[in-house]
């Protein structure tokens, strides 16, 4: 099952397909956690939120249009499921301390200030101070590698939203930054 698509695991899944599912799960728990991790800052609350991200993909495997990409819907459960979570943590004023000091914001082949920045530590705090949207559309685009029209899917906002939320973030990331040094 290594060299099916997305589109093809997802149809067997459908059908009743477990290990289809859980070649699924394989291929985006990482990059799921990745992204969870970055807005709530807590390792076991990341695992738990990619849990219920995969719990919602799988209950509603069935309503999925394979005319989409699966990697974009994925995200967009995943975006739900933590605003969802980010909502009931501010009514609940819940502080969450990062426990784990090897949870670094990893990157690959950036395309933008990281590459120029020694300190991803550094990136990854002036990142948590910025507004959660912003968080995501520079983690889904720098990190993910999602295209615009990806980003604009999953967050359900028009394309020309995406690149002025890109835009914000990266201005808001520098002055964070800037504050920083």
């Amino acid at each position: 099952m290594q060299n099916i698509s997305d589109k093809e695991l997802v149809l067997l899944a459908i059908k009743g397909d477990m290990k289809a599912f859980e070649q699924l799960v394989s291929l985006y728990e990482k990059p799921i956690f990745g992204y969870i991790v970055r807005f709530v800052n807590h390792k076991e609350n990341a695992e738990d939120l990619t849990q219920e991200t995969f719990i919602k993909i799988f209950r509603s495997l069935k309503t999925f249009d394979p005319e989409y990409k699966f990697k974009t819907w994925l995200f967009t459960v995943a975006t739900n499921t933590v605003y969802d979570w980010l909502r009931k943590a501010k009514k609940n004023k819940e502080i969450f301390i990062v426990d784990d000091p090897d949870i670094n914001f990893e990157t690959i082949d950036d395309r933008w200030s990281y590459k120029l920045t020694e300190d991803k530590e550094l990136v990854d705090n002036a990142l948590k101070n910025i507004k959660p949207v912003y968080q995501s559309v520079i983690v889904l685009f720098y990190r993910d590698e999602l295209s615009y029209q990806e980003i604009a899917e999953v967050l359900k906002v028009p394309i020309n939203t995406v690149k002025t939320y890109i835009y914000r973030a990266k201005e808001a990331l520098s002055e964070e930054l800037i504050k920083k040094i």
